[in-house]
């Protein structure tokens, strides 16, 4: 466990967690900004919370794949658990400061969290670890860029993540996307680790 726990970097995740809870207590990360003319507008905490996810992926990714996908050990579902561990209490953490009034956005940035966990974990049962991160990267960009709904201060329907932190709906997809991505985690096997041209 302890080697398992130093090829995924653990320190260095657990030095992103409470950098993007010192950045969510921060007064500016509730500021609003509509990035494009046709994006949404979102607080900051909206992308200071892709930062664990992405960390995620790229400390998952770390592994020797031809190694790890013949371990004795499920790893797969280690990485899982891992994932979880790292995401989950760092939402329930913001969403805490949010509560004691010393995060104005990290409600908000707790869902745009579960959100990224969400996509990540699809993709990496879908493609491998090495592409988690593009998915909730690309979600995030296209609310910055495209997210407008209809008008200003309303993001569209698909771009939940930057809704109002008391929208219904918003969280209700923020669940089914949470909900999607553990289930194929816990259920699909990732793909092989592809072979170099010398193995073949």
């Amino acid at each position: 466990m302890s080697l398992y726990l130093r090829v995924r970097a653990l320190q260095r995740l657990i030095l992103v967690a409470m950098t993007t809870l010192v950045f969510l207590a921060w007064p500016g990360s509730s500021l609003s900004a509509m990035p494009s003319p046709t994006g949404a507008t979102m607080v900051l905490g909206v992308i200071v919370a892709i930062a664990a996810p992405i960390a995620v992926g790229w400390a998952c990714a770390r592994g020797d794949a031809r190694f790890e996908v013949n371990a004795v050990r499920r790893i797969g579902r280690m990485d899982l658990v891992y994932a979880l561990l790292v995401c989950g209490p760092l939402a329930a953490a913001a969403a805490m400061l949010h509560s004691a009034g010393l995060a104005d956005a990290g409600l908000t940035a707790a869902r745009a969290m579960l959100v990224y966990l969400g996509l990540l974990l699809l993709t990496a049962t879908l493609w491998g670890w090495r592409l988690a991160p593009v998915t909730p990267t690309l979600l995030l960009l296209a609310v910055a860029v495209f997210g407008r709904g209809a008008d200003i201060a309303h993001a569209a329907p698909w771009a939940f993540i930057a809704a109002d932190e008391a929208d219904p709906l918003s969280w209700g997809l923020t669940a089914m996307t949470l909900g999607a991505g553990l289930l194929f985690a816990a259920t699909v096997r990732q793909p092989p680790p592809p072979t170099s041209d010398f193995e073949r």
